[in-house]
């Protein structure tokens, strides 16, 4: 489809969405209200004494909270639920004799065993829905990639497409109804105000208040901006439990499960040579790396035909969602320098000695004036990327990513053009050679891959046979700290074991 052609269609759809309205289905969910309310509880007495003894309950009961909502598929094709749920009742019954409210430890243990051994009736309400409308012209909309996987195994039977709000550009145009499984405030604007399809219903839980369609921040200065009207349909058992809470009580009461930041640490200081400002990056699988200001990272693209997967992505793009291909104990760029260097033949020799002098003679440079004067004098040479001059002393970093840039670099240094600016632009096209090869046995091993528990999961090993790069693990992305700490240089990009984003989507 043309995007001439979908621009035309979103704007025939709108068409409909204005004239019939958004539906909103409010489905009684009894046992979700009872652990929602057990939630805000718990979050009302975290929030009063401001101690984290409860935090990890907290967040396992926040995250089962979550799933009840955006992934309403039966229990045989939702072990998230049952995981976030054992662990709801594991935390609990760790706190016994910690903590001084036992009921409302037992209350919110109950309520996560309710939820585990009950299914989801807005799940029941979307099959019935679907079924009622006709499959062949239905479209699911999920929230995140776990759910859509979820969602997709369980309706697989009903051949109806599981989307994400960012992939309804590739929907059928025989698709005339997207039903969107969870609350409206957990979708962008654009679902109601540019939609896919003529006929747009959210399905959600009654237990969660807020239903207010979402709006485009620019909606207020645009003229005839796109207002849907909202019809509401209530369905089942809306029966809940008193709360001592008040819904407009004014509390943090996050739905969203959210990452664990402890603050910079590293202080107002400049990084040693040997070592880097970095963003902490939480991955899928309890893992995460420190990503420091490289130029690039490799990347999984699973949406790709097969043999175009394998990518690089800018480290500035790398938010959650972004699939990470990264291996194991060491970085990538160690392995890959020696790959190249093997490549090189009979220079090798003559290769490492000039970049180790250039590096050695740039670090004494920065030891004796400091990083920020460097770049300085740097930038007024014209050399574009002064910032990263911390960078160009690590061993694996080949040279400035301009080619101009190391010219001025070694005048600066006093030192001779050549051989150095030869052999280091010989050096990186090995570099290019040795990472072109890796990238097809990366392939290979991703054609290979079972991609729907991927996407299910969130993360997965590859079988690659290359030495140097048997454990590779790929991983998506799900939280980026907003703050970057000054780290060794040799963690940069190395998986490590860490919880802080354990019951992220």
């Amino acid at each position: 489809m043309s995007r001439v052609h979908d621009v035309i269609r979103r704007y025939k759809a709108s068409v409909e969405v204005v004239r019939h309205g958004v539906e909103i289905f409010i489905i009684g969910d009894p046992a979700g209200a009872r652990l929602n309310t057990a939630v805000r509880r718990l979050a009302h007495a975290v929030s009063e004494d401001g101690s984290d003894a409860r935090g990890n309950l907290l967040r396992a009961a926040n995250a089962l909270r979550w799933r009840r909502m955006t992934q309403p598929q039966p229990g045989g094709f939702h072990p998230a639920v049952t995981e976030a749920a054992n662990a709801v009742v594991r935390e609990a019954r760790m706190l016994r004799g910690a903590v001084a409210d036992e009921v409302l430890l037992d209350e919110i243990a109950a309520a996560a065993q309710g939820v585990r051994h009950t299914d989801s009736p807005v799940g029941g309400e979307l099959w019935r829905s679907i079924e009622e409308a006709d499959p062949s012209i239905c479209a699911v909309v999920a929230n995140s990639n776990r759910a859509r996987a979820g969602l997709q195994e369980w309706l697989n039977s009903l051949s109806v497409p599981v989307l994400l709000p960012g992939e309804l550009g590739d929907v059928s145009e025989r698709v005339v109804q997207l039903y969107v499984a969870g609350p409206p405030s957990f979708f962008p604007p654009s679902l109601a105000t540019a939609p896919a399809a003529d006929e747009l219903t959210f399905l959600m839980p009654a237990w969660f208040r807020h239903r207010a369609i979402p709006v485009s921040r620019l909606a207020d200065q645009a003229d005839g901006a796109i207002r849907a009207r909202v019809r509401e349909w209530t369905v089942g058992d809306l029966s809940e439990p008193e709360s001592p809470i008040s819904d407009d009580e004014s509390m943090e009461d996050t739905y969203y499960p959210q990452p664990i930041w402890h603050g910079r640490i590293s202080g107002d200081r400049e990084p040693a040579p040997d070592e880097a400002e970095a963003w902490k990056v939480l991955l899928a699988g309890n893992l995460a790396i420190w990503l420091d200001d490289g130029d690039r990272i490799r990347a999984l693209d699973p949406r790709q035909p097969e043999g175009e997967r394998v990518t690089y992505a800018a480290v500035e793009d790398v938010v959650p969602g972004t699939y990470l291909v990264l291996r194991d104990g060491e970085t990538e760029h160690g392995a890959m320098y020696e790959a190249a260097l093997h490549l090189t033949g009979s220079r090798a020799g003559e290769i490492e000695a000039t970049q180790r002098g250039w590096k050695t003679a740039l670090e004494a440079r920065l030891a004796s004036r400091g990083a920020r004067a460097s770049i300085a004098e740097l930038r007024a040479r014209g050399v574009k990327s002064a910032a990263r001059v911390r960078a160009w002393t690590e061993a694996t970093l080949i040279s400035p990513k301009h080619e101009h840039d190391l010219v001025l670099l070694l005048e600066w240094l006093s030192l001779p053009v050549e051989p150095s600016h030869r052999n280091a632009i010989a050096l990186r096209r090995a570099v290019y050679q040795a990472s072109a090869d890796l990238r097809e046995e990366l392939e290979d091993a991703v054609s290979r891959a079972d991609l729907a528990a991927l996407d299910r999961d969130g993360h997965l090993r590859l079988d690659i046979k290359r030495e140097g790069f048997r454990s590779i693990v790929v991983a998506r992305v799900q939280a980026r700290s907003p703050y970057t700490e000054i780290m060794p240089r040799p963690h940069m990009r190395v998986p490590f074991f860490d919880r802080s984003g354990e019951w992220l989507e």
